[in-house]
């Protein structure tokens, strides 16, 4: 008998009850049906507005614009937000707290951290207020799933359910309130599936979300052992969905798979509607999408100033990541800007030998977050045999080693008892050629390279020299304030 625990009634409180969450979910079910034009005026004004409260109560950006001698009443068209300058991550670093409003206690806002995919997470705080505000957005892309906000959902994200050495039974965590049953991702293998796709047939889960590399590894187990779980649809995110993949997820669970795009930042995101195609959700912020130099496919990085989160404003923020441009009309009826793709989160996949899967975002926050690692500035995470992983890593100038090797073994401990884990500190992370870098890079042989398989020991040497190696970019996220 599997021991389900509630969470905490407060986060249903905070996202349904004392919040704007069912005023929003009503805002929005009609403001999906604007005109482009009526769209448009929309944005300007929740923009408008958002500059004079950030004027008013964030030091950072009254200062801002006091030395530029501007101010939100010079705000005529939505092109004027240009008088701003791209906010990147370091400049969030070095902000600190005056990118914080005054209007809100700091002892009050919710911290929360970055999925990492520049290899270390960012702080960013919310009010109370805008979690609500959150719930209903992301509500919309349920509703486009057509999940009823009565079915019940699972998750397989990033959530620690059990210690690594908890028995089975804990494995999951079940909210009555929300009607939500997250399963432990870090325990998820071949072995598991089973139980795992029992656990949601017991309790008549319609539809799962989470990354798509947990979800593939549920999907190829299925397909193989001829495990039956139809649902009414998948929800997946915060990792590049491939087309195979799709097919894999759709066909093993019997309904459509739906990729979203999204960010702990609270500026912009990206759905998919009932005809499979990108919307960018013009109600939630303003994106700016600005051409790569010497793209050849319309790739845009994303630019973003969200509308909701008080708390924190951030204004033109870079993202970091990047979207191919599509094009209207969708055949959804939705005035809603069309993406093509969404190319900003590749990565490659940690795979133990006896059949687990880690995808880059799991293992950053596993890292950083649950293990609370911190004073780190950038990591990577390589792996150059089935059985070993290294991790090479910056360290910040509050680095302390002492409590970064409390961390590693907590981090060791979580991981499948076949892999070994190796610690490596560099001075930097190179870059891509556009300027990403890879949380993980993978060096086993694929399956085409079977007869060739190359001197792992000596691309592992390869890797690690590169990543010492500075390629015109400098160290851009650091962790931060510790939970």
């Amino acid at each position: 008998m599997h021991r389900i625990c509630t969470a905490p009634v407060s986060h249903f409180i905070a996202k349904r009850l004392v919040s704007p969450f069912w005023l929003r979910k009503r805002w929005l079910n009609k403001t999906q049906w604007m005109s482009a034009d009526e769209l448009s005026d929309l944005q300007f004004t929740l923009l408008k507005r958002m500059i004079r409260y950030a004027e008013r109560n964030v030091p950072y950006y009254r200062e801002l614009m006091k030395n530029g001698g501007f101010s939100s009443e010079d705000m005529c068209s939505l092109a004027d937000i240009n008088v701003f300058p791209i906010l990147t991550k370091k400049d969030v670093l070095k902000a600190g707290n005056d990118l914080l409003s005054q209007a809100f206690p700091k002892a009050l806002l919710r911290r929360e951290r970055t999925g990492g995919t520049t290899g270390t997470p960012l702080s960013v705080y919310r009010n109370y207020c805008s979690i609500g505000n959150e719930h209903a957005f992301v509500r919309r892309q349920w509703d486009w799933a057509r999940v009823h906000v009565k079915d019940r959902c699972a998750y397989l994200r990033a959530r620690i359910i059990a210690e690594p050495d908890a028995p089975k039974q804990k494995m999951c965590r079940y909210d009555p309130l929300l009607r939500e049953l997250h399963l432990s991702t870090y325990h998820l293998k071949p072995d598991t599936v089973p139980e795992y796709i029992d656990i949601m047939k017991r309790y008549r889960i319609a539809a799962l979300a989470g990354y798509p590399s947990a979800v593939s590894l549920l999907a190829r187990v299925c397909l193989a052992r001829r495990l039956s779980c139809p649902l009414k649809a998948v929800l997946t995110s915060s990792e590049a969905l491939t087309a195979p993949a799709r097919e894999e997820i759709s066909n093993a669970f019997a309904c459509p798979v739906y990729d979203f795009y999204g960010s702990v930042e609270r500026v912009c995101y990206i759905f998919t509607c009932e005809h499979g195609r990108y919307h960018m959700q013009p109600e939630y912020g303003y994106t700016e999408l600005i051409p790569v130099n010497g793209s050849e496919d319309d790739r845009c990085r994303v630019v973003s100033t969200g509308f909701w989160n008080k708390a924190m404003p951030l204004i033109r923020y870079d993202t970091g990541d990047l979207v191919i441009k599509g094009n209207g009309p969708c055949p959804c009826g939705r005035a809603f800007p069309v993406i093509r793709a969404v190319v900003g989160r590749e990565g490659d996949i940690i795979k133990a030998p006896s059949g687990e899967e880690f995808g880059a975002t799991l293992m950053i926050t596993l890292l950083h977050v649950a293990c609370r690692a911190s004073n780190i500035l950038e990591t990577q995470f390589i792996q150059d045999a089935p059985g070993h992983l290294t991790v090479a890593y910056v360290p910040g100038e509050n680095f302390s080693a002492d409590a970064f090797r409390a961390a590693r073994t907590k981090f060791a401990a979580h991981l499948p008892k076949d892999i070994n884990v190796d610690f490596e500190r560099v001075h930097a992370i190179s870059r891509t050629l556009r300027g990403k870098m890879r949380p993980v890079i993978s060096l086993l042989p694929t399956e085409t390279m079977q007869n060739d398989v190359p001197d792992l020991t000596s691309r592992r040497s390869e890797a690690l020299r590169s990543a010492v190696e500075v390629q015109g970019a400098t160290s851009h996220a650091t962790m931060g304030m510790s939970l």
